[in-house]
Formats: C-alpha cells, sequence, structure tokens
C-alpha cells in the first residue's frame, strides 16, 4: 500500500469515495460534515498538497487531509496541524488501513509540530475511532450552534 499526495487528476476519484462514504455514514447516523464534498475547495486543498490519498497498486483505497491549523480553539497550539476528512473505502476498513494514516502522521510530522483532529461531540463513532488510534481526547468546546471534540494525535514526541 502506498500513501501519496493527490494531484488534480484524482479529483473524480476523490469525490465519489467521499461522497459514498458520506452518504453511508448518514445511513448509519454518524453526521460529521453538512456537506460531504465541496468539489471547488477540494481542488483548492489537492493544489495546496494537503490532501493525501492511499492507493493499493492502482486501487484508491482511502484518503486524509492535514495542512497548518488555521483554526483558533480554545486550546489551539501554536504551529500544529490539523487532520481531517479521513475515509477509508468501506471494503478496506476491516484490513486496519487506517492505521497506515496515522504511521505516516506520526513519522511525517512527529519531529515537528503537534496534530490536532477534531468531530463533532457527540459523535461517538469518530470519537472511538480516535481512541483506538490513541489520540489525546482534549475536550469538547462549542462552536456556532454545537460542539466539537478535540483530540491530538498521540504518541509523538515533538522536538522543540
Amino acid at each position: 500500500m502506498l500513501i501519496r499526495k493527490a494531484t488534480l487528476d484524482d479529483l473524480e476519484q476523490l469525490e465519489a469515495l467521499i461522497v459514498s462514504n458520506s452518504k453511508q455514514w448518514i445511513e448509519k447516523n454518524i453526521y460529521q460534515w453538512h456537506e460531504p464534498c465541496d468539489i471547488k475547495e477540494l481542488r483548492k486543498e489537492i493544489t495546496k498538497e494537503c490532501v493525501f490519498v492511499m492507493m493499493d497498486k492502482f486501487r484508491m483505497i482511502g484518503t486524509f487531509s492535514i495542512e497548518p491549523s488555521e483554526q483558533t480553539y480554545p486550546i489551539q497550539i501554536d504551529q500544529s496541524y490539523h487532520l481531517y476528512r479521513i475515509i477509508v473505502n468501506p471494503f478496506y476498513q476491516s484490513k486496519n488501513v487506517e492505521d497506515l494514516v496515522f504511521k505516516h502522521v506520526r513519522k511525517k510530522y512527529g519531529k515537528r509540530n503537534p496534530v490536532l483532529l477534531d468531530c463533532w461531540a457527540g459523535n461517538e463513532h469518530i470519537f472511538d475511532f480516535y481512541r483506538h488510534h490513541q489520540c489525546n481526547y482534549m475536550g469538547d468546546f462549542p462552536e456556532k450552534d454545537y460542539k466539537i471534540s478535540i483530540f491530538q494525535v498521540g504518541n509523538i514526541h515533538y522536538d522543540k
């Protein structure tokens, strides 16, 4: 399995993967996004080189994005990164492909800056998923009309 930066050639496949997974999550009452895939925003993120794809030979099996954090959480950590939109094709979900995401993040950012994740507070599925992958729960914080749970990728040793 290979993790590489997404290119604009991946855009259609990425959109299909994100939309299909989002529909499946909604069917299971797992809500994470207001809009599953804004194609213009996805194109912009690919151009900024913050979208990654997981490949099994020539088949795209997942995606995730990571970029310098622009949000100001109540617990904002200077020069942190935001890991988001972790999606794996359902066929591969029982094969621990998600472990590759966290292994990649720990390796690439392990000697740099903290990596934060979030989800809607009360989203037990994603909460359990983050905890299973050794992410440290930082707390629930108010947003506009809801709360978000913030996590930090654990088991990273930062050189400061």
